[in-house]
Formats: C-alpha cells, structure tokens, sequence
C-alpha cells in the first residue's frame, strides 16, 4: 500500500488494541458532543448541505456521459471487474433523453418525494471528464439554468484530470459549488489491480492534490470496501492518509456483484464472497473512528439501482437497513466518527 511517509505512521498500539479488544468503555465520548451531526454517529452530508445553503439539498442524478478511459481501452485497460454496461448510472433509461428533460424529471420526482427546494445536478455515470472541455462547460450552463439548482457534482476518475479540466474547474469554483466525486476505490496497488483500475494509488494521490488546491472546490472520494486482500490496517491508514489530505467528504460501497460485469466470473468460479453486512458494518466502523470529524459522508454502504442485475450480496437490495444497522451498531458501541484520529 502506497502510503504518506513520515506523521502518518501506524501506531500499532492502537491498531492492536482495536483488532483485539475493543473496550468501549475507555472512550472520550465528550468529543462527539461538541458536532451537530442530526444526531448520528457520523457527520452526514446532509448536515454539510445545511451548513453551505441553510435547507435541504437533494441531488438530481444525470447520465450524459458515454464511455470511460477503460472501456475504451487506453493504455490497454481492461473494464472495471466491478462495473456494469451502465456505468454506474442511476437512471440508465434516460441516457438517451437531453440533460434539461433529465434534470427536470428527476427534479419533479425528487421534489414531490421529499418536499425538495434546492437541487444539485449529479453527472453520475461513466468519466465525465474524458470528452472535450468544451461539452463539459456546456453541460454545466445548461445544469446552472435550471430552476433551484444550486450548483454541480461531478463523478470522474483520478487519471483523467488534464489540465485543461482543473482550470475549468477552477472557473465554477469560484461562481458556484462544485463538489468533484474521485473513483479512488482503495490506496492499495494490489487491490487497485484485482479492480482493474487502469491506474495506481499514487495516481489517486496526486488527483488529490490537484484538486485541492483550488479554492472553494469540494472534494469527495469513493472508497470500496471489502476487495480481496483488505485488512483491517489499510482500512486505518487510508482513513489517515484522506484526513491528512483534508478531503471533504467520503462516499463508501462495498463490493458487491453484478451480472455480466468482469466480477460475475470470479464470483462464479469461488473466487470472491462479498462481505456480510454485520463484517461490512465492522469495517465501516472502524474506518469512520479514524477519520477526522469534519469529513462528511455521502453514503455509508451500495444500493443496488437495478435489483435484477444484483447476484451478492441480497443485503445490496435495501437501501435504509444497512444504514440503519451500521449506526445502531456504531451507537452501541459508543463509537463515532474521529473519536481516534
């Protein structure tokens, strides 16, 4: 595992005594009192939403974005093990429909389901920064007129972050929120290989860097959990490594199976058993106690979009137990987020 060198060396202590025994009971719980996190274990996004536009912000999800890097085979990639036809879409069936009908669709739905006033357009699918500069700008006009958007979310890959891509970031910046969501999955080369990720871990790093130094620009990253290979250790270094990047925010899955992607074979043949949700739990938790507190998380574990793709595990087809389960069990332990970083 690529690691940052100096002051972010593991304390065996530490890691020894939560491998082994996790004693509850010497914990300093006073610092969790002093975060207005809605009263969850964590600091939730939508707490970070209400500090940056004083109301509830939901995310419109679009898909216009039609190829990533490996799909299209550069530098001889082959497609994410984990990766569906869609490309993570969350709305695969509207590809096809102009951005303005997409956003106003699901901005209805979205509205009339939960009351909603203020929206986020989400470019969710594939690598939205591949293309050419200027459809992207073109995307983000078109997003910014729509009625009660309030700014921009952009999902992309740390290896495709030209130059040319951070300085129109940098102009959105400075007018509107702009939140990057960086696919970084693991800081292990190892597992970044079983992934098919077409990049390294260093390359995660730097990503990182660049888009930190741009004034006003929010900085999630993705991180899957459970991978082969994953030990409890790489889960508190990375925790480490992004509080020490000052990242803005988190976005956690577990890996989980889907048809007709490249995992669906090694799952097929044995070679892979997604985690349990009492393990995934465990993991979550543990990662969350070392990461600094003025992280916001996005999500705490998948949700499977399309249930008839889904093969493991059958805990992906619920969307509110597994969150529920993570901060019951988080609250009875009397474990929260940073309470070890």
């Amino acid at each position: 595992m690529l690691m940052l060198e100096n002051s972010l060396a593991n304390t065996p202590q530490a890691t020894d005594a939560w491998i082994n025994h996790h004693d509850s009971s010497s914990a300093d719980f006073s610092k969790n009192k002093k975060h207005d996190w809605q009263g969850k274990p964590y600091h939730p996004i939508s707490r970070h939403y209400r500090e940056c536009f004083g109301t509830k912000v939901f995310k419109v999800s679009v898909s216009v974005a039609e190829t990533c890097p490996n799909r299209e085979g550069l530098n001889g990639s082959k497609i994410c093990s984990f990766c569906d036809e869609w490309g993570s879409a969350a709305y695969h069936l509207e590809r096809d429909k102009p951005l303005s009908e997409q956003i106003k669709i699901n901005r209805e739905a979205i509205r009339k389901r939960y009351r909603a006033e203020r929206f986020l357009v989400y470019f969710q699918a594939y690598t939205n920064t591949l293309g050419k500069v200027q459809k992207l700008q073109d995307w983000f006009d078109a997003a910014l007129m729509e009625k009660d958007v309030v700014g921009i979310v952009l999902g992309t890959r740390p290896d495709c972050l030209p130059s040319r891509v951070l300085k129109l970031f940098q102009e959105y910046a400075e007018r509107t929120y702009l939140s990057i969501e960086l696919g970084i999955q693991t800081l292990d080369d190892d597992q970044l290989d079983f992934l098919s990720r077409g990049h390294d871990s260093q390359c995660s790093l730097d990503a990182i860097d660049k888009l930190k130094e741009i004034p006003g620009l929010n900085v999630c990253a993705h991180l899957i959990f459970g991978i082969p290979g994953e030990t409890d250790e790489q889960l508190i270094e990375t925790a480490r490594v992004l509080s020490a990047k000052k990242i803005d925010g988190v976005k956690l899955h577990n890996l989980h199976v889907l048809q007709g992607t490249p995992l669906e074979q090694i799952f097929s043949k044995g070679d892979f058993a997604p985690l349990s949700l009492e393990e995934y739990t465990r993991k979550v938790a543990l990662f969350l106690e070392y990461l600094d507190p003025s992280v916001a998380v996005h999500r705490l574990a998948a949700v499977a979009s399309r249930w008839n793709e889904l093969l493991a595990p059958e805990w992906n087809r619920e969307k509110m137990r597994p969150m529920q389960f993570i901060e019951d069990y988080m609250r009875n332990n009397q474990m929260f987020q940073g309470r070890l970083s």
